[in-house]
């Protein structure tokens, strides 16, 4: 064999320089747009776009016909469809995806991107190809996706991919990788701050937050409606022009301010416009991590409201017990104890057959009057309203809060109760009404007592066989009959009147009660 001329051994070196040459841009190529996809997706804020500008920019370095990116479902352990290009989605969409299909297994045992050809069998119905290239997406080293790019496009017609393909994706996984992580975080964050600034907004207690140079950053909806004014108006203004004419709050800022100590005031002069209001006021510093001082936090409680709603909840238990359940946070919270418990029952006899002779008004004005009368006895001996149930009333002694008097006070307001009934007939008997029967029954003993229900909506009641049994014996009292059992009679004074009867059998008890009797002398026979 002949050697080459000089001219054709100058072709050669020609050709081969040309080919390196081809081959260093190429690369070039390459490694510039994967600088431009690292500043791409360190810059993206959102995992939608993250995924689009992935697989379209690898998929065009790549020179890939296919492309579809994967992500693992939050709550499952499927994985979704997040991106495709040049594939059917909706076909695509009806499959699933998770550690348990051939290359999702694969990738989740090695977590390194791989290359599928002929041999591996990866003819995917969807993806209609021979050739695949595959690489995962990382969190703390799990799998949480996966980059597919199938079909490598060349002059020759679509190939298997190439080692250098496989580095190349390898590279573009890593950065992506590291990109969802950080979007990730951002949404973490985001959904954290909207979370706070969503609590703030809800709470009652307006707050106001101010910064290090005196400037409001955040203003809640309660203390918009506290200021009057619009958040445009307060949000980014210092605080001496949003409370110009309030000195008295000025004076507590700056005393916070020079202090980096908190101010609690008591029903403090609130002055945000020309009007004041009765507040409850904090003003707190705000540090750092560091320790630095860095702003202010004010919270403010309309006593307006406050008084409010102590006013409606003394529409169910008496005053005395109002004011010591708000002096003792812990008892409004959810949840039972058990407790040593009197329960009273007061059922109006024969109502049935007397609402049928009137009209639903009349009914209603007629109840009305008749349980303002029985409810004043109950607050008057610190009982607690548990519940009006049609013409039944269902009252608590000893919850939620104990007196040594609980038990001698359930009878004291049994037995005023009848008074208070007789006043009330004289008075419905004039206006041609027939007369109310009651009859009452008062048990003791332990039961279950709190607040019953959820955090949006609860119940204070009480429940257990105490409960059960005071409702027997008020089904079996009859008209003018308090009905009381051993545990009651063993904790009132001789005084009381009662006499004991026969035993009764009550339903849910394999032996009869002992029961003791306490007749009104007015009782009418029903």
């Amino acid at each position: 064999m002949s050697k080459p001329s000089p001219k054709g051994l100058l072709q050669i070196y020609k050709k081969q320089l040309l080919t390196k040459n081809k081959d260093l841009n190429e690369k070039y190529l390459q490694i510039e747009t994967l600088l431009d996809l690292t500043n791409t997706l360190n810059s993206l804020e959102d995992l939608k776009t993250l995924f689009f500008n992935v697989l379209t920019l690898s998929s065009s370095i790549i020179n890939c016909s296919k492309g579809i990116i994967l992500i693992k479902n939050d709550v499952s352990n499927i994985f979704d469809i997040e991106s495709v290009f040049n594939i059917n989605e909706i076909k695509i969409k009806k499959q699933i995806f998770n550690t348990k299909s051939s290359f999702l297994k694969r990738l989740n045992k090695d977590k390194k991107p791989f290359i599928v050809g002929e041999e591996d069998n990866f003819n995917h119905i969807l993806f209609k190809s021979k050739y695949a290239l595959i690489s995962p997406i990382l969190n703390n080293n799990s799998l949480v996706g996966a980059i597919i790019l199938i079909d490598k496009e060349t002059r020759g017609g679509l190939r298997n991919f190439k080692k250098n393909d496989l580095k190349l994706l390898d590279s573009i996984s890593i950065q992506t990788s590291f990109a969802y992580q950080n979007v990730k975080l951002l949404e973490s964050l985001k959904k954290s701050n909207d979370l706070n600034k969503n609590i703030m907004s809800s709470i009652t207690t307006g707050i106001i937050n101010i910064n290090l140079f005196g400037e409001i950053e955040f203003v809640n909806k309660e203390a918009l409606r506290l200021i009057k004014k619009d958040i445009e108006e307060v949000v980014g203004n210092h605080y001496l022009i949003i409370f110009e004419k309030d000195e008295q709050l000025q004076d507590v800022i700056q005393k916070v301010e020079s202090e980096q100590e908190r101010v609690f005031e008591t029903e403090f002069p609130f002055k945000p416009n020309t009007k004041n209001i009765s507040v409850n006021l904090s003003c707190s510093p705000v540090f750092d991590e560091n320790g630095n001082f860095s702003g202010i936090v004010i919270a403010i409680d309309d006593l307006s409201k406050i008084n409010k709603v102590k006013s409606t909840f003394k529409k169910y238990v008496s005053k005395n017990i109002v004011d010591k359940l708000l002096d003792n946070e812990d008892s409004l919270n959810l949840g039972g104890t058990e407790s040593d418990i009197t329960i009273l029952f007061s059922d109006i006899r024969g109502f049935t057959s007397m609402s049928e002779k009137l009209s639903p008004t009349q009914i209603v004005k007629l109840l009305n009057k008749y349980f303002q009368s029985m409810i004043n006895v109950v607050f008057k001996y610190n009982g607690t309203l548990d519940k009006i149930v049609g013409d039944e009333l269902m009252v608590l002694y000893g919850v939620p809060l104990k007196n040594d008097n609980d038990t001698e006070n359930a009878v004291k307001t049994a037995i005023e109760m009848f008074k208070k009934l007789d006043n009330f007939n004289k008075e419905i008997t004039k206006r041609g009404f027939e007369p109310f029967q009651i009859g009452i029954g008062i048990n003791k003993g332990k039961a279950v007592s709190g607040n019953i229900g959820s955090e949006q909506q609860m119940n204070y009641t009480v429940i257990g066989d105490t409960i059960n049994l005071g409702a027997r014996l008020c089904s079996h009292a009859k008209s003018g009959q308090i009905l009381i059992s051993n545990s009651v009679k063993d904790h009132i004074s001789e005084k009381h009147n009662f006499k004991k009867i026969p035993s009764i059998a009550v339903k849910g008890k394999a032996k009869p009660i002992e029961v003791w009797l306490y007749t009104h002398k007015k009782k009418s026979n029903s």
